[in-house]
């Protein structure tokens, strides 16, 4: 089965007053119909950037200045901005981490979910309109006769997040990109809406793009990994091989780093920052945080290898 989705070497930088910074720096991957991949690191490491790049929507100043993004083999770099506008929210949606910024304030969720199906499908408002009730049962929303006509303050959290899966998914799009899509959410919250987005994967074979720093919420629901640090993919795989048998010392690390409950010492922590982006680095980017450099890593930056079938480590050691 050919690929959904196929990044090529992703290039995104800012151009800005104080330097060039490298936001996404060749940065490559592909999904699959009906499979997820999650893209993990810490905070600025570049992830949802990422995101964006595939929308063609970063923030001024930044540019996409180099790279192919393939969608069933159309490159989307290549497009004119009506074509993509098109496309955005139609072949591709995505759900952001904070729905009560993402949601107009002073319209009614029915109406939100209408004008979507109004725009991208053509729809009439009144089958608009029952076409947002049926979507609203389909992520588990009762009473969706009332809730079509409420506000977004008078949702809850969990709430409000089913609505935006019910909007990303009304044009049934091709890609999903979900971005911490479980933020700010209490536990049982997280677990349902996880079990949501992967029944509705399954049923419509969608290709998903998981971002998240929360690697419980990976292991349970993503069938491949990409760990970035500082706008790069460092270690790429499996989810299975990358936890059990991780190679790059920054996944090593972040693996480390969660809680477990036979740990009986302090949790360890990854030491040193994150690098300055708008510097010139000759080397390895992670090299003042690595435990173990050898002789090439101050001089010559490493390219991401295939170490073995699917798995692929950025680092001199390998």
């Amino acid at each position: 089965m050919p690929a959904r989705l196929v990044v090529n070497n992703l290039q995104s930088y800012f151009f800005t007053r104080n330097g060039l910074l490298k936001a996404v720096d060749d940065v490559s991957f592909s999904i699959n119909p009906g499979e997820t991949l999650a893209l993990v690191g810490e905070s600025g490491c570049g992830k949802s950037m990422t995101a964006l790049s595939l929308l063609r929507l970063l923030p001024e100043p930044g540019k996409i200045v180099g790279g192919e993004i393939l969608l069933d083999n159309h490159n989307l770099l290549r497009l004119p901005e009506v074509e993509m506008r098109r496309i955005r929210g139609n072949d591709i949606a995505m759900i952001f981490q904070e729905p009560m910024t993402s949601l107009n304030p002073v319209l009614r969720i029915g109406d939100q979910i209408a004008e979507v199906l109004i725009l991208h499908k053509g729809l009439p408002a009144k089958d608009a309109l029952c076409e947002a009730d049926s979507l609203l049962q389909q992520v588990g929303i009762s009473d969706t006769g009332r809730r079509l006509q409420e506000y977004p303050h008078q949702l809850s959290g969990g709430q409000r997040q089913r609505v935006m899966i019910a909007m990303a998914l009304a044009c049934d799009p091709k890609l999903l990109i979900a971005d911490e899509p479980t933020t700010a959410l209490d536990v049982t919250i997280q677990a349902q809406i996880m079990d949501l987005l992967l029944d509705l994967k399954q049923q419509r074979q969608m290709a998903t793009l998981l971002i998240s720093h929360d690697l419980g919420v990976v292991a349970g629901n993503a069938e491949n990994i990409a760990v970035m640090y500082a706008g790069q993919i460092v270690e790429s795989g499996p989810v299975a091989t990358i936890f059990a048998e991780p190679l790059h010392p920054y996944t090593q690390g972040l693996l480390n780093c969660v809680p477990r409950l036979d740990r009986k010492q302090s949790l360890p922590t990854i030491k040193g920052q994150v690098p300055d982006l708008k510097k010139q680095h000759d080397g390895c980017l992670f090299i003042e945080r690595c435990p173990c450099p050898c002789a090439p890593c101050g001089s010559e930056v490493p390219q991401l290898q295939e170490i073995k079938p699917g798995h692929r480590v950025r680092c001199w050691r390998y």
